[in-house]
């Protein structure tokens, strides 16, 4: 009895692997999406409440010295916010494009398995065709001895 071989295996893991790398990056490009997403609530977070202390300054009655301090550090802030904005925009086009590759990657790797799964049914089919003719003969080959 002959064993199943895809002629195509060696590719096949191929596409598996590169499938695994894409996947890889897919989750570093995630990852540091998220980062760089925490990173940009922090700022807000610290502009918010450079914000309210700026308000409370104001209530008690600072001087124009320290709001002017305070108006060029959120004005630095909102700097750092636009363009930590921009990171997280880049960061988020990298993580679709991972995923575009993803989906590239996992198509390929389908179209092969598919193809496996076709061959292998022809194999078996063609084994089954083999075993009944070999039986068909054995049959008319014992039919033919015995007259």
């Amino acid at each position: 009895m002959l064993k199943f071989s895809f002629k195509y295996q060696n590719l096949l893991k191929v596409k598996e692997k590169y499938e695994d790398v894409i996947k890889g990056k897919m989750h570093k490009a995630q990852s540091k999406l998220q980062d760089e997403k925490k990173r940009l609530e922090e700022l807000e977070n610290q502009k918010n409440d450079c914000g309210k202390r700026i308000a409370l300054k104001i209530q008690s009655g600072a001087s124009v010295g320290d709001l002017k301090i305070y108006d060029s550090f959120v004005m630095g802030l909102k700097r750092k916010i636009s363009e930590q904005m921009q990171i997280v925009e880049q960061c988020s086009h990298e993580v679709n494009k991972c995923r575009q590759d993803l989906m590239k990657a996992a198509m390929e790797k389908r179209t092969f398995e598919k193809l496996k799964e076709k061959e292998k049914e022809n194999f078996y089919y063609m084994e089954k065709k083999e075993e009944e003719n070999f039986v068909d003969q054995l049959v008319t080959f014992q039919n033919f001895k015995s007259n």
